[in-house]
């Protein structure tokens, strides 16, 4: 990744060099980490054709469209369904060293709910569905929090 940094910028080496950094930021590797990493990278194994070619996408989820500017100061994110980036310790950390809030519910000081690009065919009827589900409830009330993409969010991410 340092020999070529402008491969950094390109999928999957995107999600990998994120995952590495945070993994390696400590020092060390745990039992947890090393799982997730060999999960991403068998998923990554089975996926060929890239983002969205083998991976079961959430992409037909309700996502704000057109899509708003990520903003990354003094906003509450909540992430939703399973990250390509990581654990979603590693999100919260990663928005929380930026100054940011992370929410486990939905409420209304939530501007953000980052929906996992790894999502699952039957979403619709797990805790995700149910985060969706008061994200509209709020919608309905008139608090404006916006549904956007892993991809969306990290391609804010400095």
């Amino acid at each position: 990744m340092r020999a070529h940094p402008e491969v950094v910028t390109r999928w999957p080496a995107n999600i990998l060099s994120r995952r590495l950094e945070r993994i390696f930021l400590d020092g060390q590797v745990d039992r947890r980490e090393q799982k997730h990493l060999r999960g991403l990278l068998s998923q990554l194994a089975e996926n060929p054709a890239g983002y969205g070619g083998g991976f079961p996408l959430a992409t037909y989820v309700p996502l704000t469209t057109p899509e708003p500017d990520v903003v990354l100061e003094g906003k509450a994110f909540l992430f939703a369904g399973e990250m390509a980036y990581g654990p979603v310790h590693a999100c919260e950390r990663e928005i929380t060293e930026l100054g940011d809030t992370c929410e486990r519910i939905v409420n209304r000081r939530t501007d953000y709910v980052v929906i996992g690009s790894i999502g699952a065919a039957e979403w619709c009827q797990t805790a995700f569905g149910e985060v969706l589900d008061e994200v509209v409830q709020y919608r309905a009330r008139g608090v404006p929090i916006a549904v956007i993409s892993e991809e969306h969010w990290t391609a804010a991410l400095p």
